[in-house]
């Protein structure tokens, strides 16, 4: 997940563009995701404060050519695996044993 803040991007809707070329370019389209961070306080590129903004990104990803498969992957495929995976795993994992009985009290003493 690419977080849209200045520190880790740039101060223009260009440098996020160029960040998330870099970061498909070494990772693969495949592991690349927004990671607004819009209530963290932090400061955020021009045109991108909110997530109004995330049009003017990937009308510039669209003109440097990025195909709309990786587009898609960016801004909701990418995150949707790894959710679901996520969600296999816990569903796996309650399966292999039986829930906990543990209650908080147990772990006062």
């Amino acid at each position: 997940m690419v977080p849209l803040a200045v520190e880790q991007t740039g101060p223009t809707l260009g440098d996020v563009a160029d960040h998330l070329d870099h970061v498909r370019e070494i990772a693969g389209p495949g592991c690349v995701g927004l990671s607004g961070t819009h209530d963290s306080g932090a400061a955020h590129p021009q045109d991108l404060a909110d997530a109004a903004g995330y049009p003017h990104l990937i009308a510039e990803l669209l003109r440097r050519g990025w195909p709309e498969t990786d587009i898609t992957q960016l801004t909701w495929g990418n995150v949707q695996r790894v959710l679901r995976t996520a969600d296999f795993a816990a569903q796996t994992a309650q399966q292999r044993r039986e829930p906990s009985t543990a209650t908080i009290t147990d772990l006062d003493g």
